[in-house]
C-alpha cells in the first residue's frame, strides 16, 4: 500500500513538473493570453545547485525547458548578453591560483569577485524581482554576481546545446537537423566560448578551499555538475587527469556520508558535493569511456612509480587520492563493464591495471578473481590461476599481459 501511494505521489509531482515546464506556456498562449510571465532565466541559473534538492530540481527543469523554448536565436542572444561577464582564465593561472586572473574587459578580479559567500546566497534567496535585461553592474558585489551567473548559464548552454562537438556516430541527417541548435562559440569552427567556459569551470573545481571559497559552495557544486554534463564539449580544453583526480577526491569519504545520501535524510554540504561529484564521474565515464580508462591507467602507473620511491621521496601514500578513492574507482569500472561492455573490451589491459591497483592483494591470495571482482570475469580474455597466482589478459592487438601477483609485475607477451 505504501509503495502504491509513493508511486502515485511521484507520478503526481512528475505531471506537475510536466505542466509547468512543458505544457503551461503553450496552453496559456492557446487560450489567447499574452501576459504569461516566462521563467526568469537568471534566477533559475543562480539556483542550479540550490541547497534544497526540490528547489534545485525545479530550477534545472524550468531553465532547461525555457532554454529549449527560446530556440537558437534566443540562446544566441543570451550568450551575447552574458559572455562579457565570463571571467577569463588561462591554464597557467589555473595551475597557479594565487595569481589574479583578468576579466573580459582586462580588469583583474580579486578573491571576493571569484566566490559567492553564504551571506550573498541568502541575499539572493530574498530577491523577489530580477532585472529584465542585462545592464552594467554598479558595484563589485553585483559584478561578482554577474560573473558567477555567467559561468553557470554559459555552462548550461554549452553542456546541453553544444553536444554535437566530436559526435561522429550519429546519422548525417540527424547531424544536419541539429546543426543549427549548436550555440555559436561552442561548435567546432568557433570554440572560444567553450574554451573560456571550460577553464572557468575547471578553475572553480580546482581552487583550494579558503574562507572566500569554501569547499562545498553551490557555485563549486554547479561547476562539478556542469563539467560532468558537458564533458564532451569541455574535454579538449581541460586537464582531464586533474579534473578526474579532483572529482575522486570529493568521493573519498562517500562511505561516511552514506546515511545522508541513501536514506533520504537532508544532505550536508559535504554529502551534496560527494553526490554531485559521483554523478559527474558517472557521466564522464559513460560519455568518454576510453578517455576515462586510459587517464586512470596512466595515473595508476604514476602511483606505482611513486610507490617504488616512496621512502626516498618521503611520501605518505595513504594520503594520495588514488589510494583513498579505490572504492569509487571500482564502482565506475564496474559500471562501465555493465553498460559499455564492447568499449571496455578494447581496453582490458588498462582496466586490469586499474582493478589490481584497487583490490586488496590479500584477497587474491585467498580467493579467485571471480570472487574478488566478478564483473571483469565476464570477458573470455581474462583468466586467473590461483595456484600460480597469475592473471592473464588478452588484448585485441594480439598481446597477452601476464600479471605476476607474487612480485606485482606485469609482462607483455606477443601471442
Amino acid at each position: 500500500l505504501i509503495t502504491a501511494q509513493q508511486a502515485q505521489i511521484k507520478q503526481g509531482w512528475s505531471l506537475l513538473a510536466t505542466l509547468h515546464c512543458v505544457l503551461l506556456p503553450d496552453k496559456v498562449v492557446q487560450k489567447g493570453s499574452k501576459t504569461f510571465k516566462r521563467p526568469q532565466i537568471e534566477m533559475m541559473a543562480r539556483r542550479w545547485q540550490h541547497h534544497c534538492l526540490e528547489v534545485r530540481e525545479a530550477a534545472q527543469a524550468l531553465l532547461l525547458a525555457e532554454l529549449g523554448r527560446i530556440g537558437p536565436k534566443g540562446r544566441k542572444a543570451l550568450v551575447d548578453s552574458w559572455a562579457q561577464y565570463l571571467p577569463q582564465f588561462s591554464n597557467a593561472e589555473i595551475n597557479a591560483p594565487s595569481q589574479p586572473p583578468a576579466t573580459q574587459q582586462g580588469q583583474p578580479i580579486n578573491q571576493e569577485q571569484q566566490a559567492v559567500t553564504h551571506e550573498e546566497e541568502e541575499e539572493e534567496e530574498e530577491e523577489g524581482v530580477e532585472e529584465l535585461c542585462v545592464r552594467k553592474p554598479s558595484s563589485a558585489a553585483e559584478m561578482k554576481r554577474k560573473q558567477t551567473t555567467a559561468v553557470v548559464l554559459l555552462g548550461v548552454i554549452g553542456a546541453e546545446f553544444g553536444q554535437d562537438v566530436g559526435e561522429t556516430s550519429r546519422k548525417r541527417s540527424e547531424d544536419q537537423r541539429r546543426k543549427s541548435s549548436v550555440v555559436e562559440g561552442f561548435g567546432i569552427g568557433n570554440n572560444n566560448l567553450a574554451r573560456l567556459t571550460s577553464l572557468a569551470l575547471m578553475h572553480l573545481l580546482l581552487t583550494p578551499p579558503s574562507a572566500r571559497m569554501p569547499a562545498h559552495t553551490p557555485l563549486r557544486r554547479a561547476a562539478i555538475d556542469l563539467i560532468g554534463r558537458g564533458f564532451t564539449v569541455w574535454e579538449l580544453y581541460i586537464d582531464v587527469s586533474r579534473v578526474l583526480l579532483a572529482l575522486l577526491e570529493l568521493c573519498c569519504d562517500a562511505d561516511k556520508l552514506v546515511p545522508s545520501m541513501r536514506y533520504g535524510l537532508p544532505l550536508t554540504p559535504a554529502a551534496d558535493s560527494c553526490r554531485t561529484a559521483r554523478h559527474a564521474l558517472t557521466l564522464i565515464a559513460t560519455a568518454r569511456p576510453a578517455a576515462f580508462i586510459t587517464t586512470l591507467a596512466r595515473e595508476v602507473a604514476r602511483y606505482n612509480t611513486l610507490q617504488q620511491n616512496a621512502q626516498t621521496l618521503n611520501v605518505n601514500l595513504s594520503n594520495v587520492v588514488l589510494h583513498r578513492a579505490k572504492t569509487e574507482i571500482l564502482r565506475c569500472v564496474e559500471l562501465l563493464i555493465d553498460k559499455m561492455h564492447t568499449e571496455i573490451s578494447d581496453l582490458l589491459i588498462e582496466v586490469m591495471d586499474i582493478i589490481l591497483h584497487c583490490v586488496d592483494p590479500g584477497h587474491l591470495k585467498m580467493k579467485g578473481l571471480s570472487d574478488v571482482f566478478p564483473a571483469i570475469c565476464r570477458f573470455n580474455q581474462v583468466s586467473h590461476c590461483p595456484t600460480t597466482r597469475r592473471i592473464a589478459v588478452g588484448a585485441k592487438n594480439g598481446q597477452v599481459a601476464l600479471y605476476e601477483l607474487r612480485s606485482s609485475k606485469c609482462q607483455l607477451i606477443t601471442a
